[in-house]
């Protein structure tokens, strides 16, 4: 059988040009995407995921900036950090009894390696580095099992996905319970991928962040909107519980009105994820009260129980909280304002405490 454009090999792909955001130097990019970030310490993320709370209700996940280890010390040393970010959650909970509504903890795969995995992962055996990569995963993932903390493994680029997926179902087959992991829209796989999910699971679900080529990814935002639907709706159906990550409030609105709603969801199935910073402090707050679902214009008669849930529980909303040393923090604001310029307009109006 020939290939298909899922599963063609990525194509090798020019460096990208430079924008803008390469020429700027990098305290003005902090300065741009301030907003965005928790601090540069646990304590300060800490601070922040609480105070969220307490003004808002907002729960938080929390993520140590740095990827792309050099050795296995920085490897090891980023064990050590999230161990530690781990014990700061656990002896600061907030005053909630609902386990899901805890701060949780999201880490990159690439933290814990020193080198990219092999273009032939799946038909290959596993590299020494990656298996102490994935033995540093599951050293975390084990001590917050531990210590009651959810943790999730992030998704990187799609050099990364063979083996993010690999180590999150072989930490699922193992038997924990506190793990989840993300998947992009963006990617063709994915399709294929969320048939490897069940109730044991969570995931992320995102349109993802990393230009892709586009002989392995869709090109188009809106499609990948579409599908962040689509598949949320496959996911929780297969009792994976899923989280909505997204800032296009019009996306969310199509989840509820075409998931949520008429599939009668209950409230502990879902959640709605957002980074800290961009501003949708109103509609956020209209889902945690249950406003929004209140004031819904028009729904059958069939689905008053579930408007009566959704109205009387809200829905979950959590921050993504990311935080480091200004250098690291640089680069990952440069990344994130480089694949979505608005997002330095988002930051000057939320500086000014405009809300959208």
């Amino acid at each position: 059988m020939g290939n298909t454009k899922e599963d063609a090999p990525a194509a090798i792909q020019p460096p990208p040009p430079k924008s803008l955001f390469d020429t700027i130097p990098i305290p003005l990019v902090l300065f741009l995407a301030s907003p965005y970030l928790a601090g540069e310490t646990a304590s300060e993320a800490i601070t922040l995921a609480q105070k969220l709370f307490k003004e808002n209700k907002f729960s938080s996940t929390l993520d140590i900036l740095g990827e792309d280890m050099s050795n296995d010390e920085d490897c090891d040393a980023s064990v050590g950090q999230y161990k530690q970010l781990i014990d700061t959650i656990s002896k600061n909970p907030l005053p909630v009894n609902e386990t899901r509504r805890q701060p949780t903890v999201s880490f990159k795969p690439s933290m814990f390696a020193t080198s990219t995995p092999a273009s032939d992962y799946l038909t290959t055996p596993r590299s020494a580095d990656l298996d102490k990569a994935y033995a540093r995963i599951e050293s975390v993932v084990e001590y917050a099992s531990l210590c009651n903390v959810n943790v999730t493994l992030e998704a990187e680029d799609h050099r990364w996905t063979d083996f993010q997926l690999d180590a999150y179902h072989a930490l699922i087959d193992a038997g924990y319970r506190n793990v989840g992991t993300v998947l992009q829209t963006r990617l063709f796989r994915t399709e294929q991928d969320i048939k490897r999910f069940d109730d044991r699971m969570r995931a992320r679900i995102v349109i993802g962040i990393y230009n892709e080529p586009a002989n392995i990814a869709h090109t188009s935002k809106p499609v990948m909107k579409d599908l962040l639907v689509k598949y949320s709706r496959e996911l929780i159906a297969r009792g994976t519980y899923v989280e909505v990550a997204t800032h296009d409030v019009d996306c969310l609105i199509k989840f509820f009105a075409t998931v949520v709603i008429p599939d009668k969801v209950p409230t502990t199935a879902f959640e709605t994820q957002y980074l800290h910073g961009v501003p949708r402090r109103k509609f956020q707050k209209s889902l945690i009260t249950g406003e929004y679902f209140s004031k819904y214009e028009t729904y059958e008669q069939s689905y008053e129980k579930q408007m009566q849930e959704l109205a009387k529980k809200g829905v979950l909303v959590r921050m993504y909280l990311p935080y480091g040393e200004g250098k690291v923090a640089g680069a990952y604001c440069r990344r994130r304002l480089k694949e979505n310029p608005n997002m330095a307009l988002y930051g000057i109006k939320n500086l000014l405490r405009i809300d959208a």
